[in-house]
């Protein structure tokens, strides 16, 4: 029960830092690394969850609010990695190139790998790859490359700033721990 406590913890967290830099940057889509859900299904979900429950205007400190933005959240633990990607309808509808299914896809392929169960949903895919040592399948090395594929992938279809835009102002995903 800690674990999935500490997961919708970070999911709120992190739900209220990218919408904050999609506020400021327009972004909508974020590739997100997760420290506690361990390549786990269950604690991936519970993620989501955080990141996407409303905000609590009375509440002390915000949490989540992202359930606008399109969401891909990888996390290795040590015998699997887990990914899950969420699309909104909406932001579907308003973004014909970005389909979730390809998006997981080019992120299941990029890590390699035995996957070890897949659920489609209608706005929601979560994917657990079993890591396999002997064949060089490592989740920490699967989540890097799932990642760097990732950020290609939204890349190539216009979905975050290129480095030498010309834009006033692109949000520093780092600082804020996201991986875009």
């Amino acid at each position: 029960m800690a674990d999935r406590k500490a997961a919708v913890k970070e999911g709120g967290k992190k739900g209220v830092d990218i919408v904050g830099m999609s506020d400021m940057g327009g972004v909508k889509f974020f590739n997100i690394v997760l420290e506690t859900a361990n390549g786990d299904a269950e604690l991936i979900k519970a993620v989501l969850e955080g990141m996407n429950a409303p905000v609590d205007e009375a509440a002390e400190e915000r949490k989540g609010g992202a359930g606008h933005l399109g969401k891909m959240l990888l996390s290795a633990g040590d015998k699997a990695l887990a990914l899950l990607c969420n699309v909104p309808k909406e932001l579907a509808a308003a973004n014909e190139k970005v389909k979730a299914s390809a998006w997981v896809d080019k992120l299941v392929e990029a890590a390699g790998g035995k996957v070890a169960s897949r659920e489609d949903g209608e706005e929601t895919i979560v994917v657990v790859i079993e890591g396999n040592a002997e064949a060089g399948h490592f989740p920490l090395k699967m989540r890097d490359a799932a990642q760097n594929a990732g950020f290609a992938f939204l890349r190539e279809n216009g979905l975050i700033p290129d480095a030498d835009s010309d834009d006033d102002y692109i949000p520093d995903p780092e600082a804020a721990g996201i991986e875009w």
